[in-house]
Formats: C-alpha cells, structure tokens, sequence
C-alpha cells in the first residue's frame, strides 16, 4: 500500500502475499513457523532486498519485535490469533491490519479484541471457495 513504510505479513507461509506487498513497501517483515514454507518463501522472494523472514510462531516472535510498522497482515490458522499476537498487535499500534481469516467465529472473537484496542471494522470482503459447505474464507480491513 502506498505511504508504507514497513508491512509485517504474519502466517506468511510461502509469501504469496508478501511477493505483491514487498514491492510496494520499504521494508516487508514475514513470520512463519512451518519449515517447508520457510524455504519456499526464501526461494519466492529471494530477489528482493528489502524483505526479512522470522522462522518460528507468531505469538514467539512479534511480542519481541521492535519494529512499527504501518500495515500488519495476519493469516492465522483455523484456530486464529494467539492473545500474544493480539497484544502485540495492539502495542505495535499500525494503521490498519489486515485479518485474512478461515474460520468466522475465530474472526469475531478476534475482532472484538481489536475493537477493544481501538480499531475499527473498515470493510469485511467474504470469499465463498468451497462452495456446497460452510466454509467461508473473509478478509476483514481494521483501521484507527
């Protein structure tokens, strides 16, 4: 996003994500725990200078980080965001994050902790991909 100085892309798996967002940032910070996609993340961003990749648990990682960024994006697992991640996130104070989430009650639970931390719900896109079941992917923007 333009204006970006520093993006993290939490739960980055093998940095789909972060391959579009680093160009337009300054610095892009990615955080995964799986080692597989640890290594492809390096082989798929290889060529960029301006990324870091943090290999270990989000909940580990970002309640050390001394970074501030402007963007946060997280794409938890099923189970959503560790109080850890929350906390962190709240402390960090970016602008806006960015919630791709997979499970919809996850998402409320952790949304409403971000409301309490002074965000707001700026839009929230639903993706139906496995149609014929009750899986509903969704990508939540959370602003100041």
């Amino acid at each position: 996003p333009p204006g970006t100085h520093t993006l993290i892309d939490a739960y980055c798996g093998v940095g789909l994500f972060s391959a579009f967002l680093a160009p337009r940032c300054e610095r892009l910070i990615g955080i995964e725990a799986a080692p597989a996609a640890c290594e492809d993340f390096a082989a798929n961003l290889d060529d960029l200078g301006n990324v870091e990749l943090y290999m270990d648990a989000a909940e580990r990682v970002l309640p050390g980080l001394q970074a501030r960024p402007q963007v946060v994006l997280v794409d938890p697992p099923r189970a959503g965001l560790e109080r850890a991640v929350l906390e962190a996130l709240t402390r960090m104070n970016p602008e806006r994050i960015i919630y791709v989430s997979c499970d919809p009650a996850t998402l409320a639970r952790d949304a409403a902790r971000l409301l309490q931390g002074g965000y707001y719900i700026e839009s929230i896109t639903p993706f139906d991909m496995f149609p014929q079941t009750y899986h509903i992917e969704s990508v939540t923007l959370f602003s100041r």
